[in-house]
């Protein structure tokens, strides 16, 4: 498991990925493999990302969350 810093800077860019509605719902474990899920507000919005690692699974999603939201511009 990474160290609990580590696991606190990817929840936070996981967060700072999220589309205007959505929230990350979780971590789980099934056997070796981690999976983040998040979802949005509607019933068919929702994405996950998964790893051997927890700072790996919401890494990947939150790549898959920014490609959801797209480009922000300022």
């Amino acid at each position: 498991m990474a160290p609990p810093r580590a696991l606190s800077q990817a929840w936070v860019s996981a967060e700072a990925s999220l589309p205007s509605g959505w929230q990350i719902r979780g971590l789980w474990r099934f056997d070796d493999l981690w999976v983040a899920l998040s979802d949005g507000p509607a019933f068919e919005d929702y994405l996950s990302g998964c790893g051997q690692y927890t700072g790996q699974a919401l890494r990947r999603l939150s790549d898959r969350l920014r490609e959801r939201r797209g480009v922000v511009s300022g």
